[in-house]
């Protein structure tokens, strides 16, 4: 059995490789790759993260229209997950980012249960308070801010109930 201190100080180390750019664009892209697939088909249940909470993003393209499927990172937040627009420390928002702000009725799918969420930038306080979460969710997130000149951007996904 693993001690809470052993797994934080194990979570931590995991959180610092997972940073490092090379590895961080390499499970960026294994992820995507094989979590979409994976969550369409598991209804969300299955995904290759088993440590930190993925849902299936819908969204609508901002340039195309067209429904766009992203598995992505989240931070729990009771009935209100938070998005964060790392992007792993690029220098650019990620492409959901721009979507969402054209968009913001989204579909989620998350472990096996799907609905419908309205999606809200965050700003001031309320920013830094689920940006505090997502650190503690995982730190890699502060390396990735460090990486970047750009403030990242985290949405926070409103229930809508229809």
């Amino acid at each position: 059995m693993i001690r809470p201190s052993a797994r934080s100080r194990l979570w931590r180390w995991a959180s610092w490789f997972f940073a490092i750019k090379p590895v961080t664009l390499f499970f960026m892209h294994l992820a995507t790759w094989v979590d979409r697939p994976l969550m369409r088909w598991s209804g969300g249940r299955w995904r290759l993260s088993f440590v930190v909470p993925v849902l299936l993003l819908k969204c609508r393209g901002a340039k195309t229209g067209k429904i766009r499927e992203v598995p992505l990172l989240y931070v729990p937040d009771g009935e209100t997950p938070v998005l964060i627009g790392s992007n792993g420390g690029r220098a650019s928002d990620p492409a959901w980012c721009h979507n969402l702000r054209g968009a913001p009725e989204v579909r989620c799918v998350v472990s096996g249960h799907s609905g419908d969420y309205r999606a809200e930038e965050l700003a001031g306080e309320a920013r830094e308070l689920a940006w505090n979460l997502a650190v503690d969710l995982y730190p890699g997130y502060a390396r990735y801010e460090q990486r970047t000149d750009r403030v990242i951007p985290l949405f926070r996904l409103f229930p809508t109930g229809s």
